[in-house]
């Protein structure tokens, strides 16, 4: 089945697909899968099958969507399926400044950003003329024009197609996967429906330099995971007046940030790659009001990138240098009341404080010998906060554990661990079953033929992503994140057991440029355009062969 992709074709329909200005969060996500499906159906193969688009809804009050389409090949009944997807929301515009209007328009942008003071790289790319520049150019709209393509290209033809395709449209991947998540069961009803058999999922997401002055171009077989490690700290409330008769919750804070973020020890090695180090995601102090009373509570939480480690693995690790930087916080407070007092010729003391650090499910299990119905009491609570639209779902897992440490009731000093959505788990593709072993094979033929000299595979494609959800690690891992994951199943869920039957080897093609979620955000034509679309279209092809043997 001989074919070539059409680069002027995805320039068009990347350039339309950006002009719809779809940011994360908000109800314009839907008028791109709905603009999508309205391409599509101009197609002959859809003409003839529009039962075979389909918009699934996200059920929230925004009205999103995402859209599923499916081509059938009628060639030898190969049931022999690959999934493509592409997430359609972008991330805001607010960046652009006065020309936010500009942000969805590249043409017009490029002329813009000529009169602007762009940092040396950006202006010397703009200027070249080899790059598109706009929101959502790279990150990823370029991508879902791709797929696009490829199901252009497969319909034509259906009689000579070997196989199935199958391609999402998602949306709100740059938020909470609402659009990925709920595809999954709508996946696994289609494979139960037409007797398919998924063989792996392919991304299409932006690439770009790992590090500054990197000049590879990758293909990336697994994807990274994402957990989101939180604590809850409570302190000891005190007039400012006499501030060492307290413990100050936010100093505690900020000593876990120095310790966790961007510390390389504790970034997850596995297929000779490295993840990314945890950074922090927030730190807010929850105090209500203005007044000279220090502040008892606080709360911050992590990115924390994963290849390998579970979330029991986490936690012990996280515990342990919580523990570490509570000491050392006491030690500071003690020695600082040392030298006030001695200058002060009073009296010195030892101060009552204790570090104490301990999981969300210690917690729990120590409440629930007071309350033996805790388990209902939150329940109730987490139904409450989920009918609450004003709250994401952070902010209801934190008044889950706020809820949990009143009825607790021990008023000392604490840091409570635990875990806020989302959860990513990591995909490793190691050649350990058929498929994969097919893919790895695919992937490295891509690279062996080439003409781009800098291309190579990586494992672990490094950026969040959907592709996350195709499989699962073992379910001891899913346990240890559910009974420290306040409110899961109530207010943050997800389709466990939908994707433990998908179960599917994943890799990642897509297009090249920089600064995704910067104004400066652009793709670089050549490449991105010309080549990665073919290199897309051959690994489809290549997974779908009806072979016999492995």
């Amino acid at each position: 089945m001989m074919m070539n992709t059409n680069p002027q074709r995805i320039i068009d329909r990347t350039l339309e697909l950006v002009s719809i200005p779809s940011v994360v969060g908000t109800a314009a996500e839907r008028h791109v899968p709905e603009a999508i499906k309205e391409m599509l159906s101009a197609l002959p193969y859809f003409q003839a099958h529009p039962e075979n688009l389909h918009l699934v809804e996200t059920g929230d009050d925004l009205g999103r969507v995402s859209l599923l389409a499916f081509v059938r090949g009628q060639k030898d009944r190969n049931p022999r399926t690959a999934i493509l997807i592409g997430h359609t929301d972008t991330v805001g515009i607010s960046d652009y400044g006065d020309f936010q209007d500009l942000a969805t328009k590249p043409q017009e942008l490029a002329q813009r950003l000529l009169q602007e003071v762009l940092p040396p790289k950006a202006e010397a790319d703009l200027r070249s003329g080899d790059y598109l520049f706009g929101r959502g150019v790279l990150d990823m709209k370029s991508g879902v024009a791709m797929v696009m393509e490829v199901l252009d290209l497969l319909s034509q033809d259906p009689a000579s197609l070997s196989g199935n395709l199958c391609a999402a449209f998602v949306c709100d991947e740059e938020g909470n996967s609402s659009g990925m998540l709920s595809c999954v069961p709508a996946l696994v009803a289609l494979k139960d429906k037409e007797n398919l058999q998924y063989v792996f999922a392919l991304d299409t997401d932006y690439t770009s330099e790992r590090t500054l002055e990197d000049p590879h171009r990758y293909l990336y077989a697994g994807t990274i995971g994402k957990l989101m490690p939180s604590f809850f700290i409570v302190g000891k409330e005190t007039h400012v007046g006499d501030p060492f008769g307290g413990l100050d919750a936010n100093e505690l804070a900020a000593k876990l940030v120095l310790d966790i973020n961007l510390n390389p020890e504790l970034s997850d090695f596995a297929d000779r790659e490295l993840t990314v180090p945890p950074v922090t995601l927030r730190l807010q102090d929850l105090k209500p009001e203005y007044s000279v009373q220090t502040n008892r509570e606080t709360h911050l939480y992590f990115n924390y990138a994963t290849h390998d480690s579970t979330p029991a693995e986490v936690l012990t690790k996280l515990k342990t240098l919580a523990e570490s930087s509570f000491s050392s916080i006491l030690a500071k407070l003690q020695s600082s009341y040392d030298q006030f007092t001695r200058r002060m010729n009073l009296p010195q003391k030892t101060l009552p404080w204790k570090a104490r650090v301990l999981t969300y499910e210690e917690v729990f299990r120590q409440t629930q010998k007071k309350h033996p119905d805790l388990g209902a009491i939150l329940e109730s609570y987490a139904l409450e906060l989920a009918k609450d639209s004003t709250q994401d779902e952070r902010e209801k897992s934190l008044a889950l554990v706020r809820r949990l440490h009143s009825l607790w009731g021990d008023k000392d000093p604490v840091i409570l661990l635990y875990f806020s959505p989302p959860y990513y788990p990591h995909i490793a593709v190691k050649g350990t079953t058929a498929e994969e072993r097919r893919l790895l094979r695919a992937l490295e033929e891509i690279v062996k033929k080439s003409e781009e000299p800098n291309l190579a595979l990586r494992k672990f494609y490094p950026y969040i992503s959907d592709l996350s959800y195709f499989a699962l690690p073992e379910d001891a891992a899913v346990e240890a994140l559910k009974q420290n994951l306040p409110g899961f199943g109530v207010t943050y869920t997800l389709p466990l057991d939908d994707i433990k039957k998908l179960d599917l080897p994943v890799t990642n093609i897509g297009p090249y440029g920089y600064d995704a979620h910067k104004y400066t955000e652009r793709i670089e034509v050549d490449y991105s355009f010309h080549k990665v679309p073919s290199m897309v279209l051959d690994t489809v092809l290549a997974m779908l062969k009806n072979e016999e043997n492995e």
